[in-house]
């Protein structure tokens, strides 16, 4: 998938040496949050809470979470009007386009996380709001169905799994480029 702006010809613009601050403002942002909405998620299954707790907290990943989807739609948008830096002279093409599918998964992964939590809580027998950040209800996307909503909770564990693996690779591919290969793929996507 090609990721250049469309609005403008390769040939007449040339492509900016590093991402835009607006760019990097929102990766940062949904790093933080994905990091976040994940120790999250560990802590509700895994953390011995009491049930008020339990239950704040949640909310709490829901409101993220559709927060992280906003975030989403605005990377994307952001992806489609910003032409991105080349890669450096010396990454193989097999790398480049290895990088392109990992942030396309990255999109994929970060919708599918979104979507079945939002089945999932949706279908869910115990009808519980959904109150973005106690400020508006959240409309469900169906009726509540058991079987549903186990299947969206599996799927839901499934790809924050994939997400946390394709996170330790991207960072492990960002700190490669950085000390191994000595290029700026790392320092164009810092402040």
């Amino acid at each position: 998938m090609n990721w250049q702006r469309a609005s403008a010809p390769a040939a007449t613009k040339a492509a900016p040496q590093r991402w835009s601050a607006a760019t990097i403002a929102l990766h940062w942002l949904s790093a933080v949050l994905i990091l976040i909405l994940l120790g999250l998620g560990w802590l509700m299954v895994h953390g011995d809470l009491e049930a008020s707790t339990k239950f704040d907290l949640y909310q709490l990943h829901k409101s993220l979470g559709f927060l992280g989807l906003a975030l989403l739609a605005l990377r994307l948008g952001a992806r489609l009007v910003q032409a991105s830096p080349p890669a450096p002279p010396a990454m193989p093409p097999w790398e480049h386009r290895l990088a392109g599918l990992a942030h396309v998964a990255f999109y994929l992964l970060l919708l599918a996380a979104a979507l079945t939590g939002w089945l999932l809580v949706s279908a869910a027998i115990v009808a519980i709001p959904t109150r973005f950040f106690d400020l508006i209800v959240i409309p469900n996307l169906v009726r509540p169905d058991a079987s549903l909503s186990a299947n969206m909770a599996f799927w839901h564990y499934v790809v924050s799994r994939l997400l946390v693996g394709l996170l330790v690779l991207h960072i492990a591919a960002a700190l490669k480029h950085h000390f191994v290969d000595r290029n700026d793929v790392l320092t164009r996507m810092l402040p």
